[in-house]
């Protein structure tokens, strides 16, 4: 388990290593929705596993956006991928499989 204070160093927005790697991992995880989809249909067949996900991928892809402009000038060239995965997901918010 980490330890209280290393977690918070994870989780402070100020800290732009942190937020990069939250957009990534944001990223990835929408770029994986149809993989997720695949699976959750899968798991609603079983009666404690059913539960309904839209409401959560559509609160992910907000806190995508929200560590995006967190992300200072400084740092905007690592994070080009995730800005590239929120472009696409605005456009199509199914881009990558998902349904909402």
């Amino acid at each position: 388990m980490l330890p209280h204070d290393k977690f918070q160093c994870l989780i402070d927005l100020n800290n732009q290593a942190a937020v990069l790697l939250a957009t990534h991992w944001i990223a990835l995880k929408q770029i994986m929705a149809i993989i997720t989809e695949a699976e959750m249909k899968v798991a609603a067949k079983m009666p404690e596993r059913r539960r309904n996900e839209g409401d959560a991928n559509q609160g992910v892809t907000m806190w995508l956006k929200h560590l995006n402009r967190l992300v200072d000038e400084q740092h905007r060239p690592y994070n080009q991928w995730p800005l590239w995965v929120e472009a696409q997901l605005d456009r199509d918010r199914g881009f990558f499989g998902g349904t909402f």
